[in-house]
């Protein structure tokens, strides 16, 4: 690689981010990418999918921001954190060194640029019915919304047909297996990684044939997949990184709250299979494996985020466990911020003193949970129709599992 990992992004307009120059989200199965996974994706073209990171939505983001204002569709999320005085993925992201395009090197000003940072959401395979997620990223959901219909919010999600998303993914095989050398970080999502094996063969086999020695592997897991292929995948990742056809590999855990609480929002979930394989990864060397949580913040998740601060803190004792989080996407009633900041308040009060108890704890992640509470903090009333709507989903979710909300969450009772 020519580049360097200290390498930090050129741009320094009030809103460049390294992210929409470096970054491309795509979705084989709804024929869709983006520059991040929080903004709105656009059409892949299938005629030419090699150009998925320099489709005119994109490149003309890029302009908007070498003037330094903000694009519209997505970019609001981190916009109204810095409004609010918070720290952003935005900021966050610039201050990463080595993930800048190559084009940067020369022109500062480039608008068509080589990716650095590729993330595949392959298939819907899945093992869980997460609340805000849908048809498209789960199976489990597709099975349900066949069974039960669509009723009380539960959207349907059109994906491509299986044919065309059968086409894109050789589309994407056949760009990896020419561009792979000149990737710094493929993130590999679901579904549930883990279960998609054609995706993790395929992709296995082109790490075989073209070694990158640079290449950050990251697989983002509910971490419970059936334990023999758990271990035997890692098992290959972990000779892979020993032969050097890979740099490193990260591990990150999709958790967002502990407890039942937990459970009901990730349905499927079983909280010791995933502190066992949390376990294994932390007693792993940083030598190859990096590990991470990401969480998702929503109404039903802030309550008992302490308790998974405290989970993380157990097993950060002897490593550093990256800890990232972001707002709820997609169904906008399940958003904290249609409720009065007040109903939060005392919650975010015992996640900084959790996050405080630990002195190894990243300053930066508490400076992006702060960038949270501020944009929740300008909340001052309730969105009644949202909070309406979250009711009528909840109701509906339990109506097909045979759950019961109002146990777990009687603070949503509004």
């Amino acid at each position: 690689m020519s580049q360097d990992y200290n390498d930090h992004f050129p741009i320094k307009t009030a809103t460049a981010c390294n992210s929409k120059w470096a970054w491309s989200t795509i979705w084989l199965n709804k024929g869709q990418t983006s520059s991040c996974h929080r903004v709105n994706a656009v059409p892949l073209d299938p005629s030419n999918f090699a150009n998925f990171h320099n489709l005119p939505k994109k490149v003309a983001d890029r302009e908007l921001m070498l003037k330094g204002q903000w694009p519209t569709g997505g970019c609001e999320y981190c916009q109204k954190i810095e409004l609010a005085g918070g720290h952003s993925d935005r900021q966050h992201n610039n201050a990463i060194g080595g993930y800048v395009p190559i084009e940067l090197a020369t022109d500062p000003t480039a608008t068509h640029v080589t990716p650095r940072i590729v993330e595949i959401f392959a298939q819907n395979t899945c093992n869980f019915s997460c609340v805000y997620c849908a048809e498209d990223l789960s199976s489990q959901i597709q099975y349900e919304n066949k069974k039960f219909g669509y009723r009380n919010n539960i959207v349907k999600v059109n994906t491509v047909p299986g044919t065309q998303n059968k086409d894109y993914f050789e589309k994407f095989l056949i760009w990896l297996e020419e561009n792979i050398q000149q990737l710094m970080r493929l993130h590999l999502l679901g579904g549930e990684t883990y279960i998609q094996h054609d995706l993790m063969e395929r992709v296995f086999e082109i790490i075989e044939r073209k070694p990158n020695p640079d290449l950050q592997l990251n697989i983002f897991s509910n971490f419970n997949a059936p334990k023999k292929f758990w271990y035997a995948y890692n098992s290959r990742i972990k000779d892979y990184c020993a032969a050097g056809n890979l740099g490193r590999f990260d591990l990150t855990c999709s958790i967002d709250c502990w407890g039942p609480e937990a459970e009901y929002v990730r349905h499927g979930l079983d909280l010791i299979i995933l502190e066992e394989y949390l376990a294994w990864a932390a007693e792993q060397s940083e030598d190859w494996l990096y590990l991470n949580v990401n969480q998702t913040v929503s109404s039903m998740t802030i309550k008992t985020m302490p308790e998974l601060i405290e989970k993380i803190n157990k097993y950060n004792q002897n490593r550093h466990i990256g800890h990232y989080f972001m707002f709820v996407d997609g169904y906008r009633f399940q958003h904290p911020d249609v409720f009065d900041y007040s109903l939060w308040a005392d919650d975010f009060n015992r996640i900084f003193a959790t996050m405080r108890d630990v002195t190894t704890e990243d300053k930066e992640t508490i400076l992006r949970m702060t960038g949270l509470q501020k944009r929740l903090q300008n909340t001052c009333k309730q969105d009644r129709i949202q909070i309406n709507k979250l009711h009528s989903y909840l109701d509906e979710l339990d109506r097909r599992r045979n759950t019961n909300w109002k146990n777990l969450f009687p603070y949503l009772i509004i």
